[in-house]
């Protein structure tokens, strides 16, 4: 089906699937690379915002040459953008999502970054800088395009009004040549749209390797911001682990952690060396294994293994939690090696396990499971929420896993079972899973704890899920409510309170009187943070009802 606009808006007729490309290891193959990887776009017209519009790119590997299928070059679209760059591997990564979205040609060998079109002339300055401008550059195309876009069955978002001020007619833009829209909407002063950009769902820091350019493709499908990696080392002192030492059984593996200089983004991958805090740690298989992965059918199957007999209080909370939703569970305890590889290697759509973690690897009744020993594993997700489980985790992402979460270093019983029951409810109601650790990891002090490998885009079902914030602002309450992007930026939703749709990872707002707390807190079905906790908003609301009885 033809996904086109009408005028200078070039449309893809011809579905594109991942096809393969091969380029040299080199700043020219890596150009070529990105200015190919725009084949991934069903139009060149505003309506690319939108994630329905934006087909998983081709994907690249590096060889000795370039070659591109026919059928993917036809693919690329040509709108007289060129982007220029020094030959730098650095600059290149952060200039990919902008000239995969603009669909721009990038060339190698100007010593000032630049970017060209008729009607458009525009220097960068260098790193660091240049990330930063970039990724203004793009927010600011991306979000006008939303207000400017026609998509059937969709109203315009309420954003749209920040047009009247600026003096841009949708109508005229839509039928625009991309770089005569790119010379219009460079035109607008950031400061008059600052306070309607929503915030932008990813940023990943990408260190450039062989091993890293494959994942360019799965980055701009996300459409990731790319920066360099920057990290220091983190404060071991700060972590306590000396005064943890003595609650622990036998060895355990930890890792060392360093504090990532994070950019502005709900969500962060880190894909360098190290293990980061605050951020999730993906790989090129997890990307290949999440493409290969088809969409988890209804009900969801769900396995809960406990073999450490100290935890069953968190078994009690998170059986409770798949009981009360449409899920297929099965609960083990005290399971032997074998049942546990078993278990693994079974097609299963998320296994959470309590227990303990060993250097030699998951600990069971007769020995411990050193995920290594598998040669291929079936569950898509996990949480191994036992010490140290953070390399039997990348095993599993390794040998077929999409994402898990796990453990960076030994943690206490009690704040394993609250993270481990509030991750267990935020991920399988539909948050994706570094989403889900992040808000679950508010429940405890030692936050940095705990971590996602692989994919951490990745969520179990498709259903649009909203965080809200509750204050109290005098006699009155303020609430927040927003629906972020795990991956696809660009779609719409609507708030309980509002009538007309927000774009994801803008926030909508009101303010209540205390009476009115508990009607709309029930209306939202979602976690609520309110006085620092992580409370349900049904919970929340029956609290509030008991105060003001």
């Amino acid at each position: 089906m033809s996904r086109g606009v009408a005028g200078g808006s070039q449309s893809v007729t011809e579905p594109l699937g991942p096809a393969t490309f091969t380029i040299p290891k080199s700043p020219e193959g890596v150009a070529t690379a990105i200015s190919v990887l725009s084949a991934g776009l069903s139009t060149t017209g505003p309506e690319r915002s939108h994630p329905d519009y934006r087909t998983h790119p081709p994907l690249v590997e590096v060889g000795t040459e370039t070659y591109v299928p026919p059928r993917v070059r036809r693919m690329v679209p040509k709108t007289e953008i060129v982007i220029d760059v020094p030959a730098s591997y650095d600059e290149l990564f952060v200039v990919a999502p902008l000239a995969y979205y603009l669909g721009a040609s990038v060339r190698i060998g100007s010593e000032t970054p630049r970017i060209r079109a008729p009607g458009v002339h525009r220097s960068f300055g260098s790193l660091p800088g240049f990330k930063y401008e970039v990724a203004e550059m793009l927010r600011q195309v991306f979000f006008l395009d939303c207000l400017v876009r026609d998509v059937p069955d969709e109203e315009p978002p309420y954003e749209r009004s920040a047009l009247d001020g600026i003096g841009l007619d949708p109508d005229t833009l839509r039928s625009a040549t991309p770089a005569e829209r790119l010379s219009a909407y460079l035109g607008v002063k950031r400061g008059t749209i600052m306070s309607n950009l929503p915030t932008w769902h990813l940023s990943t820091y990408v260190a450039p390797s062989s091993e890293t350019i494959p994942c360019l493709p799965f980055l701009l499908d996300d459409l990731s911001l790319i920066y360099p990696p920057d990290a220091e080392d983190m404060d071991q002192s700060g972590l306590l682990q000396r005064a943890l030492d003595d609650f622990y059984r036998g060895p355990v593996e930890s890792v060392d952690i360093v504090a990532p200089k994070l950019q502005p983004a709900d969500l962060h991958a880190w894909l360098a060396d190290d293990v980061p805090a605050d951020a999730y740690t993906p790989s090129i298989q997890a990307y290949r294994n999440r493409l290969a992965t088809s969409p988890p059918e209804s009900p969801l199957d769900v396995t809960v293994v406990l073999n450490d007999t100290m935890m069953d209080g968190e078994l009690e909370e998170v059986a409770q939690v798949y009981e009360n939703t449409d899920r297929m569970t099965t609960m083990h305890h005290s399971v032997t090696v074998d049942e546990l590889a078993r278990i693994f290697e079974a097609e299963e759509d998320f296994v959470h396990f309590i227990g303990h973690c060993e250097v030699g690897g998951l600990k069971c009744q007769d020995g411990t499971l050193d995920i290594e020993s598998l040669s291929s594993v079936g569950v898509r997700t996990f949480f191994l929420n036992a010490c140290g489980s953070y390399r039997q985790g990348q095993a599993l992402i390794e040998r077929g896993s999409v994402a898990g979460a796990v453990t960076l270093r030994k943690v206490l019983n009690d704040p394993a079972i609250r993270v481990g029951t509030a991750f267990a409810r935020l991920f399988i109601t539909g948050f994706g899973i570094e989403r889900a650790m992040q808000l679950a990891r508010r429940q405890i002090t030692m936050s940095t704890d705990y971590a996602v490998v692989g994919d951490g885009t990745y969520a179990l079902t498709d259903e649009k899920v909203a965080v809200a914030r509750l204050n109290k602002n005098g006699t009155t309450y303020t609430l927040n409510y927003t629906v972020s992007s795990n991956r696809h930026p660009g779609s719409c939703y609507y708030a309980p309170f509002e009538l007309w749709p927000r774009l994801t990872g803008s926030q909508a707002t009101t303010d209540l009187a205390p009476k009115d707390v508990p009607r709309v807190l029930e209306s939202l079905s979602c976690p609520v943070i309110y006085d620092g906790d992580l409370v349900w908003s049904e919970e929340l609301a029956s609290q509030f009802l008991s105060v003001h009885e």
